[in-house]
């Protein structure tokens, strides 16, 4: 008897081995096996424009086993869900498919886009305070909250169909802030960036980024509070931020704006200049308006602090570009024009 588990163990091993060492053939079409019998329209729509070319599959129906139970968070609205899915696709699949078949990289987004999206109705309510927007999970799984919100603006009486457009352009920018975010992840974690990144803020990062101001985190080198966490969520909230800040990108746009000089000093005068969304990160990094005074005013080290940024953008985008063929600056006009289409802003 013993000799006969022996046999079987190594029987077993042996194919084992054999399954192993054996290379499979990548195919063209989904290997997702998906049971159509209960589709609604919604599912047919994510079939055909999803799983089928991209291998996606997409959960927002109920399902307990994709979701943290000590949180209470609802599955999202269905019609909210399709609004959410179509700009998804043309939005963010599209241009990241666009910008890397330029690049020469076509296989680039089927190979690292994440195969399974769930999407939930609100957000997430942590107890320190802070609401969780996106989760991704080893390269795989990405978790969408607060879907019930995606593209709601609310305007004033006074409000043109026009400012209307742009203030829906705003909020779908920042709903898809947290795919960008999630996605510069998988990036990261799939090729390391330079190891001399993780010494431009060295000993600024903090778990107490909560009680840290947008102003403050700007003149420490970060852009946003939550960007001090650690380094990795540095990186991806700045990759995220350049594909985030998109407005005027592509139209002409003369805006009033605090005069700096060649150091990055406050002249005290204003000047007119054509700058888009991200010129103005940069332009007003670390600088306040006193209600006192009436005029704006400089923080302290904010030259310092916009310094280390610049440090690490100077890696981010090469990481990129030679690591990926993804150019940022380029996904982000791509972007920018998609979500003109999808809201009806016509580009000049």
């Amino acid at each position: 008897m013993k000799k006969i588990y022996i046999l079987l163990i190594i029987s077993s091993l042996l194919a084992v081995f054999s399954a192993c060492d054996k290379e499979d053939n990548l195919l063209d079409k989904s290997v997702i096996k998906v049971n159509r019998g209960y589709f609604n329209e919604l599912d047919e729509w994510i079939y055909k424009n999803l799983t089928i070319p991209y291998n996606i599959e997409v959960k927002y129906k109920w399902d307990d086993g994709e979701v943290i139970n000590t949180f209470h968070v609802i599955p999202p609205k269905v019609e909210k869900a399709k609004e959410f899915l179509e700009a998804y696709l043309t939005i963010w699949v599209k241009t990241y498919e666009a910008e890397a078949i330029a690049g020469g990289n076509p296989d680039y987004l089927q190979q690292y886009m994440p195969k399974l999206l769930i999407l939930v109705g609100c957000p997430q309510y942590n107890s320190n305070g802070t609401v969780t927007l996106g989760l991704a999970e080893g390269g795989r799984k990405v978790t969408i909250f607060d879907i019930d919100n995606f593209a709601v603006v609310k305007s004033g009486p006074t409000s043109t169909a026009e400012d209307i457009k742009l203030l829906k352009k705003k909020s779908i920018e920042k709903s898809f802030h947290t795919l960008h975010h999630e996605f510069a992840h998988i990036m990261h974690q799939t090729k390391f960036y330079p190891d001399e990144y993780k010494e431009i803020c060295k000993g600024s990062y903090t778990g107490n980024w909560t009680d840290i101001d947008a102003i403050t985190a700007n003149t420490r080198g970060f852009i946003t509070p939550y960007s001090m966490l650690n380094e990795n969520e540095d990186f991806v909230e700045i990759v995220a931020g350049i594909l985030t800040n998109t407005f005027y990108t592509n139209t002409s746009h003369l805006l009033e704006m605090p005069e700096r000089d060649e150091n990055g000093l406050l002249t005290g005068n204003t000047v007119s200049r054509e700058v888009s969304e991200w010129d103005l990160v940069l332009h007003y990094w670390g600088v306040v308006f006193n209600e006192d005074t009436e005029e704006y005013e400089l923080a302290p080290k904010a030259i310092e602090g916009l310094d280390k940024f610049k440090k690490k953008l100077n890696i981010i985008v090469p990481y990129y570009k030679n690591n990926w063929n993804i150019d940022l600056y380029s996904l982000q006009r791509r972007i920018e024009r998609a979500i003109d289409d999808f809201v009806g802003i016509e580009n000049s």
